[in-house]
């Protein structure tokens, strides 16, 4: 091939590689409570294949989950509206994920709260999604959910809050969680899970999931165009007798969430085959 025929082509080859998009183009999240087991869980994974991360913390919030992460921070009250606008003021993201799990049975506006104040600025920003974290009850009655009282209550908040934001406009992402466990303080490694979970938009599905599938399914979730104006239920076959007695224990409480229960079993236990990532 004569020399300049080869410089040619070369060139041309050079403009049309330079041209082509990324094939994983990284996002810029914004992780709302990202200090916490969930977000700071996210938060390690979406860093290892290469997002940049901000995470959304109250002043006082312990950030030793994220310690050594090149993670950024803005700070504020995610409850009030003047200081959420205040962080966020000069500040753009490409998704938005909120990871704040509100258990007051006191205050049932928290979750409306929230997403009225965080919504219109992923809108603003023109935002390509924004991630919810639901309740298995979402859209069910009460005498078709599994909760206590107090907990549907919350539940209730929590479906006004999605609907909010599937109203908005912004591209969503919706998981709706039945029984997730491990739960409370007995939080497992991030590293732990079975791998047999599933996403299903059967919306009459009330299942049980591992924190570590779920884990996955989220950072699979973000950015992901299979993904976007979806809402999810998720499952896990093997978890059958965690999730009997994660429902033993919700039919007994009242008045407060009971994370044990004689007559329940217990609703941590590994199941067998439990394998754990040690690259996670």
């Amino acid at each position: 091939m004569p020399i300049k025929q080869f410089w040619i082509r070369a060139a041309f080859a050079l403009a049309v590689l330079c041209a082509a998009p990324a094939a994983n183009a990284a996002e810029h999240v914004l992780i709302i409570g990202g200090a916490g087991a969930t977000g700071s869980a996210i938060a390690k994974m979406l860093v290892a294949r290469g997002d940049k991360v901000t995470a959304f913390v109250r002043p006082s919030t312990d950030r030793s989950r994220l310690a050594g992460l090149p993670v950024d921070y803005v700070v504020g009250d995610a409850m009030n509206r003047a200081e959420v606008d205040a962080a966020l003021a000069g500040k753009s993201f490409t998704v938005f994920f909120d990871t704040i799990q509100i258990l007051s049975v006191t205050d049932q506006q928290s979750y409306t709260r929230l997403y009225a104040n965080f919504v219109p600025w992923a809108k603003r920003m023109k935002a390509k999604q924004f991630l919810s974290l639901g309740s298995g009850c979402n859209d069910r009655a009460a005498d078709n959910c599994p909760l206590s009282p107090p907990l549907y209550a919350v539940a209730r908040d929590s479906t006004i809050a999605e609907y909010i934001l599937r109203g908005s406009g912004v591209p969503y992402t919706v998981f709706r969680i039945g029984a997730l466990v491990p739960g409370g303080p007995n939080e497992p490694a991030a590293d732990e899970r079975t791998g047999t979970s599933v996403l299903t938009e059967d919306a009459t599905v009330f299942g049980a999931i591992w924190r570590g599938d779920l884990y996955d399914h989220i950072a699979g979730c973000i950015g992901a165009a299979r993904c976007i104006n979806k809402v999810f239920a998720l499952d896990d076959p093997t978890l059958k007798a965690q999730r009997e007695a994660w429902l033993c224990k919700r039919a007994r409480e009242t008045d407060k969430i009971i994370f044990e229960h004689p007559d329940c079993g217990d609703s941590d236990v590994p199941p067998p085959g439990m394998r754990r990532d040690a690259a996670r």
